[in-house]
Parts: structure tokens; C-alpha cells; sequence
């Protein structure tokens, strides 16, 4: 029986670090998992943050060198996705206890569940996370890559078809590398390479572990909601075989479920006090990211141009989608809750286990956000109202640009 016990417990182990593992690769590469070595952290933290910094710094360079607001604007959207970039990643530096205290939730909550049914929803959930994980890294990795290398198109062309003279070289994106650029272009362009998939990898791993947590606290809900049920649906089965239950059992049963719900809930609330002054940041710099994006298109009639900027705005649309996605996935499972009690027998059950269901079904009238400063709530409704932002600040932009 022991053995059994242990290898059970062997197996619900290496499920954890199996779903998990995306999710922890990428904080470990980027100084961020809560359990490495303060030395390696120190180390990997630094190498990012310094990569950072160099981009920041040859971006700024360009935009004091610009005389004209269109080669401002050309320069921006880069330089803001760095911003961004740079605030996801201190934000893990800033809140690295909550991190903790979120991470160590992610394992220490599969011990709490009881049956194989409740282990299958878990499982379903961490699965869905490592999945979203994986296509978001892959996405964003391809969409780089792609972005840099069509500045090296115009050398391939002088391979393939020539021309009397050289095709002018293009950047990947508009810096200043105080040296020359045409002599030293191959030097520059593997700078921007490297630089560019060590910023994108803090990125994915802050977003990454985001949707994590969005899973599996979605998971907890559902957990509750299923417990919820079967308390339910043993009554009435006990009932129909008149087997007598005594009522505290129900009622011990029932105020177990509640303790779970509260711990979904200081989840998630934990969730939106590690995230909330982040995002709202994020968001901003999204927003104007986008809205000048857009007024770069709108102004390019080069093919080659106007065909890498696609990507740039596809790759923000999709980091939106993703977070007001998963922000409506926790919105619904928290509310699902008083839906579920509501539609159960529960006028069946002991008068004192309605009122701690009472207690709940209020509770969970209230769904748990995930906010931008308690101002923007990340749902699907609002991404629409994100896109119509902007556009009203690519119209007033492209009035100034007249």
C-alpha cells in the first residue's frame, strides 16, 4: 500500500514538471524562476536587462538624429516594444515574493484534490496553459526572426540581380550604432538578431507564465463548481437508495468547497496584484505602439516595408487577443460558480449547508478580473474597444502628418 502511495505521488510529481516545464525553461532563462540559484538568477537577470538597455540606447540615438516626425515615427514602434518588454520583465524583479507565492500555488494545489475526476480537470487545464505557452513562444519567435531577417534582402538581391550600383541597406529597425552602417552592416544585423530573441524570450516568459496562472486558476474553479455537484448529486442519490447521511457530513463536505473557492480567489486576486500597475503600462504602450504602426503602413508604399510592418501589427494584435482571452476565460469560470449551485438541487440539502452555499452564491456573483489599474478589465469586449482607441489615435495622427 505504501509503494502504491509513492508511486502515485511519483507520478502526480512528474505531471507537474511536465506541464509546467515551458513555462519554467523560460524564467530560467531569463532570471526569473523563483526557486534558481540567486547567482544565476543575478546573472541571466543582468545579461537581459543590459540587452535591453543597448536597444533602448541605439533607438534613442536614432530619434535625436531624426529631423522630421516621420522618422521619429518610424523609429517608435520598435523602441516602445522594447519599453515593453523591459517593464514585463521587472515586473517579475518587483514582485518576486508574489511570484513565489503564485508558483508555489501551481503545485502545492494538486495535492488538495480528492478524486481522479478533479485531477483530470487539473490536467485538462495545465495542458491548455503548456499548449498556449508553446504557440505563443513559437508565434513570436517566428515573427522576430522574420522581422530582422528582411533586412537582408536587399544584399541577396545584389546577389541574385544585380544592379550597376548596390541596393541601399535597411535595418531591421531604425537605430544608431555610432559607426557606419554599410561597412559594418553583417556585424550590426547579428547584433540585432541576438538582442532581438534575448528581448522577445523575456517577453514570452513573462506572457507565458501569465497564461499559466490564468489556467490553472481556472482550473480551481471548475474543480470547486464539479465538488459542488457531486455533494449535490450524492445527496439525492443517497436519498433515492433512502440512505441516511448524517448532516454534518454534507455540511463538512460543503463548507471543504467553500474553504477551496476562497483559495481560487486569494488566487487570482494575488494574480491582479502582481499584474495590475504592469499591464496598465503595457497597455499604453500597446495602444500608441499600435496607433503609430498603423500611420506607418498608411504612409509606406514600399512592398518590402509596408510587408514587415504587417507582421509587427499581427504580432500586437495577437499579444492583445491573447491577454483579453484569457482575462474573459477567468471572468466566465469564476461566474460559472453560482450557476452551478443555482441549477443544483440545492434546496434539498440541510438548512445550514444553504447558507454557506448562499454565502458562495454571492460571493461568485462578483467575477474575478484581471484589470489594468482597476481601470481597463481585460476581456474580449474590451480588446474591440483597445482596437477603437486605436484607430481614434491613428486618425489624429494621420491629421498631424498631413
Amino acid at each position: 500500500m505504501l509503494c502504491l502511495t509513492k508511486i502515485i505521488s511519483n507520478n502526480i510529481e512528474d505531471n507537474r514538471n511536465y506541464y509546467y516545464d515551458v513555462s519554467k525553461k523560460f524564467l530560467w532563462m531569463v532570471g526569473q524562476w523563483p526557486y534558481q540559484k540567486p547567482k544565476t538568477r543575478l546573472s541571466f537577470f543582468a545579461l537581459l536587462v543590459t540587452t535591453l538597455i543597448i536597444c533602448i540606447i541605439t533607438q534613442t540615438a536614432h530619434i535625436f538624429l531624426c529631423k522630421d516626425s516621420e522618422c521619429i515615427f518610424e523609429t517608435l514602434p520598435a523602441h516602445l516594444l522594447m519599453w515593453n518588454s523591459l517593464v514585463k520583465v521587472c515586473t517579475y524583479q518587483f514582485n518576486s515574493q508574489k511570484i513565489k507565492n503564485l508558483t508555489d500555488h501551481l503545485f502545492v494545489d494538486w495535492d488538495i484534490l480528492e478524486t481522479r475526476e478533479e485531477r483530470e480537470i487539473m490536467k485538462k487545464y495545465a495542458e491548455s496553459g503548456r499548449w498556449s505557452s508553446l504557440i505563443y513562444a513559437w508565434y513570436y519567435y517566428v515573427s522576430t526572426v522574420s522581422f530582422i531577417m528582411t533586412s537582408l534582402i536587399p544584399p541577396i538581391m545584389d546577389i541574385l540581380f544585380p544592379l550597376n550600383i548596390s541596393r541601399p541597406i535597411i535595418l531591421a529597425y531604425p537605430a544608431h550604432y555610432f559607426i557606419n552602417e554599410e561597412q559594418y552592416f553583417y556585424y550590426i544585423f547579428c547584433h540585432m538578431l541576438m538582442t532581438g530573441v534575448i528581448c522577445m524570450t523575456g517577453l514570452i516568459a513573462h506572457d507565458c507564465m501569465f497564461f499559466t496562472y490564468i489556467e490553472h486558476v481556472c482550473g480551481l474553479f471548475t474543480v470547486v463548481g464539479f465538488r459542488f455537484e457531486q455533494i449535490l448529486y450524492k445527496r439525492n442519490i443517497a436519498k433515492r437508495k433512502l440512505i441516511d447521511y448524517p448532516d454534518d457530513v454534507y455540511n463538512k463536505n460543503i463548507a471543504f468547497s467553500v474553504h477551496s473557492y476562497r483559495r481560487a480567489l486569494q488566487f487570482a486576486e494575488l494574480i491582479e496584484k502582481v499584474y495590475s500597475i504592469s499591464f496598465a503600462i503595457q497597455l499604453t504602450l500597446a495602444t500608441i505602439g499600435l496607433s503609430v504602426t498603423l500611420l506607418q503602413i498608411a504612409q509606406l508604399h514600399n512592398l518590402m516595408d509596408t510587408t514587415k510592418y504587417f507582421v509587427y501589427i499581427f504580432a500586437q494584435l495577437f499579444h492583445l487577443f491573447c491577454f483579453s482571452f484569457q482575462g474573459q476565460k477567468l471572468i466566465d469560470h469564476s461566474l460559472q460558480i453560482c450557476y452551478k449551485i443555482y441549477n443544483s438541487a440545492w434546496y434539498e440539502i440541510p438548512v445550514k449547508g444553504q447558507k454557506l452555499l448562499l454565502i458562495t452564491m454571492r460571493k461568485s456573483t462578483k467575477a474575478s478580473t484581471v484589470t489594468a489599474c482597476k481601470i481597463y478589465v481585460y476581456s474580449l469586449q474590451s480588446f474591440t474597444t483597445v482596437l477603437q482607441t486605436a484607430m481614434s489615435y491613428f486618425t489624429v495622427l494621420a491629421s498631424f502628418s498631413e
